[in-house]
């Protein structure tokens, strides 16, 4: 397996800025990724998926990264399953299901990323994540061990799951009955129409950034419009006007502008309303102090 040298990450994340990693690797099959987490002996490492609820640092990471490809990328219909590899990315997932009239997958409607990445984020809507369809779910320790994990190991919960960081995801197998096609199709067509009128596709975002903090406060994007931030500038991250939950890159912008407008709706919030707002995004590469200043943890 080749390491590429000094890989910027900017370009591999939804939200396009970031500065780079030592070190990145593209594992296509099991064999390749087992070869390079035994050869990092145990040294930390991240995997990075469609890089859709990751910001990272304006300085990169100080670690290797992997991106896994090829193999990973599979989809099979199965009677009553669909079985499908880490790096399948979620619209083809999402459109195989409803194109074939499976059920169950509504929630998942116009979500980024990858289903590698949506197992380690739990990704889904509010009331429902990707594990309450899992039946299986294979991951890779850094041994090079494979082992499967069921929704009751793993212990999914709003945004993440209880199994180690050093473990890559490799796939699994979800459950996706038959049901009835046209009204599916029409579900989906619907909710997808919802999405795009009342959420940000037309620029560059990492999606939801906080997580809604429930009642009394309502929603995030309530707590970020009830304390005056929608529309907030650093210079070229904005909170956008259309969901004020969403901060989009106008071109250019830095992760130092993206953190700046996540601190000061943090602090507004705990200062105006009392609510402790928690991210719902990643932050890959930021100091301890700068992951405390919106509530993050290392």
């Amino acid at each position: 397996m080749r390491w590429e040298a000094d890989v910027s990450l900017a370009p591999l994340t939804r939200l396009g800025v970031g500065g780079p990693t030592p070190r990145l690797a593209r594992p296509d099959s099991e064999g390749s990724l087992r070869a390079v987490v035994q050869s990092l002996a145990g040294q930390p490492f991240l995997v990075l998926g469609g890089g859709a609820n990751t910001l990272v640092s304006d300085a990169g990471v100080e670690v290797p990264v992997l991106i896994l490809i090829g193999g990973f990328d599979r989809l099979e219909l199965l009677e009553g399953e669909i079985r499908t590899g880490a790096a399948t990315q979620i619209p083809a997932f999402v459109n195989q299901a409803r194109q074939a009239g499976r059920d169950g997958f509504l929630f998942l409607e116009a979500v980024p990323g990858t289903i590698g990445g949506a197992l380690r984020m739990n990704a889904g809507s509010a009331d429902t994540g990707l594990w309450n369809r899992a039946l299986w779910v294979e991951a890779m320790t850094p041994s090079g061990d494979t082992l499967r994990l069921t929704a009751a190991e793993a212990k999914p919960r709003y945004r993440g799951v209880d199994v180690p960081e050093e473990w890559v995801f490799l796939g699994g197998v979800f459950s996706a009955p038959a049901g009835d096609a046209e009204a599916i199709r029409k579900a989906h067509l619907e909710r997808r129409r919802q999405k795009v009128e009342t959420q940000v596709y037309d620029l560059p975002s990492c999606g939801s950034t906080w997580k809604n903090p429930g009642p009394p406060f309502g929603t995030a994007w309530e707590v970020v419009d009830r304390v005056g931030m929608r529309g907030a500038r650093r210079g070229n991250a904005l909170i956008t006007e259309k969901h004020a939950n969403f901060i989009a890159n106008l071109g250019g912008a830095r992760a130092e502008d993206v953190l700046a407008l996540m601190i000061e709706t943090r602090r507004r919030a705990r200062d105006d309303l009392g609510v402790e707002l928690e991210p719902e995004i990643r932050f890959w590469g930021f100091t301890e102090d700068e992951l405390c200043a919106v509530g993050a943890t290392a």
